[in-house]
């Protein structure tokens, strides 16, 4: 009986010591554990064997690295009384043609023209723009807005009221309009019968615009009933899949060959294509250029994360390596021009609850519909579709989305700091991130000397498995 005691003992000894011995996947909640944070500030540093260079910042800087901003200085715009326009019949005829109407509906349709988005330049002094057709029922706010290209983007750009509602009354915006042989004012919601029964003459006054030569700018429409705006830059437009504006008598030698005195641009007030505001540009001796602003594609940076579930390192020092798979959350985001960050989530590689943006609907398990213990896309556990979302924000860079973990009974942020151990590190967006359990400098051997010493090393290009 003895023996037999003594034998079963030996065996769960024995049990024991390879269940200890096997490395787990699984967050342990029994084993006692230091404060999170600081053991793994701890490991870090000796997994990468040093202390971190004080300059690092982990890619952020990098990929999304605010610019120095110089904002542009004001601008000036006077309804300009003493400053007519007169345009003849034959002028209105070739509006007409180019800003085509619906016959049945009344409605505007899809103008003559290929430009459909742009910003005029500032050449000279000043330069005016007259409001000359209008056919909304919408109460409508138009403006300017401008920038300094040269320390700014269209995402930094000011805006200045000229006409604060487009329902509020016409006369200083245009007067009159010569119709079977009398001067009319044009009716704000009935500009179709207006254009339809044959204008023969149109006057108005000019919005002067004054500002810096160089300067970029150029018009918008704020539907006030819906809140929306529209610019005749698209970039700046919260829809941008259709052609909201028009603009013709640039590089148009038809439309030159008739016209030689102006631009003519028209802006929609809604989601549908068409213009239901047209807009004149006069060629003056500091006639504005034009830059052709095409919608700019999202630009996506990688974000790879470790969930802080660091072990404690052994007796001999050694830590343990594959702890640093940086899988836990891939996650790539883009910024667009409105501050909403764009995010498409790759891979949930922890057995922790991760979450974005302080959204508990944004935890990473249930976006990919898994239980809390399934690591998704990291060659262990099901394979599933990225999951793209949108955070409204705003955001001014890919580092400032939020990212938490949920451990020792609260929520820990995963970060980046400079000159710190980082949590999070920011990569190109076709980075291939390491398998579960595989240690990031093992697929990614200058990833230590990228953290140590080089800051500018391209370390992700150094790929050996």
């Amino acid at each position: 009986m003895i023996k037999k005691y003594f034998m079963l003992s030996m065996l769960a000894a024995v049990l024991l010591s390879a269940v200890s011995s096997c490395k787990t996947d699984l967050y342990e909640p029994d084993r006692k554990e230091k404060d999170a944070k600081k053991l793994y500030e701890e490991n870090f540093k000796a997994y990468i064997g040093g202390e971190v260079n004080k300059q690092q910042e982990w890619g952020f800087n990098k990929t999304f690295k605010s610019r120095a901003l110089t904002r542009a200085s004001d601008a000036t715009v006077k309804l300009n009384e003493g400053y007519n326009f007169t345009y003849p019949k034959s002028f209105m005829d070739i509006v007409k043609d180019y800003f085509l109407e619906d016959k049945d509906t009344k409605k505007p349709v899809k103008p003559v023209s290929n430009i459909t988005s742009w910003d005029f330049v500032m050449k000279g002094e000043f330069a005016n723009v007259l409001a000359i057709y209008s056919n909304t029922t919408a109460n409508d706010e138009v403006g300017i807005y401008w920038y300094d290209p040269a320390t700014e983007t269209f995402a930094q750009a000011q805006k200045k009221t000229i006409i604060a509602n487009i329902q509020n009354g016409l006369d200083p915006y245009y007067l009159l309009m010569v119709v079977e042989g009398r001067w009319d004012k044009p009716s704000t919601t009935d500009g179709f019968s207006v254009w339809a029964n044959g204008v023969q003459k149109m006057e108005n006054n000019a919005f002067t615009i004054k500002m810096a030569v160089g300067y970029y700018f150029g018009v918008y429409v704020k539907n006030l009933d819906t809140g929306k705006t529209y610019y005749t830059n698209v970039n700046l437009n919260a829809k941008k899949d259709e052609p909201l504006a028009a603009l013709v008598g640039y590089n148009n030698d038809a439309f030159m060959k008739q016209n030689e005195i102006n631009y003519v641009f028209g802006l929609s007030d809604d989601d549908v294509p068409g213009c239901e505001l047209i807009f004149t540009l006069p060629k003056l001796s500091t006639y504005p250029d034009v830059v052709i602003q095409e919608e700019k594609k999202l630009e996506y940076t990688r974000i790879i994360a470790e969930d802080l579930n660091a072990h404690d390192i052994d007796k001999d020092g050694e830590v343990d390596d594959t702890d640093f798979d940086f899988n836990d959350i891939v996650l790539d985001v883009a910024i667009d021009t409105e501050g909403k960050a764009h995010c498409i989530l790759q891979a949930a590689g922890a057995t922790l609850k991760i979450r974005v943006n302080k959204d508990d609907n944004l935890e990473v398990h249930k976006l990919f519909g898994v239980g809390e213990t399934e690591m998704v896309n990291t060659n262990k556990g099901p394979k599933k579709d990225p999951v793209e979302f949108v955070l409204d924000g705003p955001f001014s860079s890919v580092r400032d989305v939020p990212i938490h973990v949920y451990r020792q009974n609260s929520w820990m942020e995963l970060t980046a700091p400079k000159g710190g151990a980082a949590s999070k590190i920011a990569v190109p967006a076709d980075f291939v991130w390491p398998d579960e359990r595989v240690s990031i400098k093992t697929v990614y051997p200058d990833f230590p000397r990228y953290a140590i010493d080089d800051i500018d090393a391209e370390w992700w290009k150094n790929k050996i498995r």
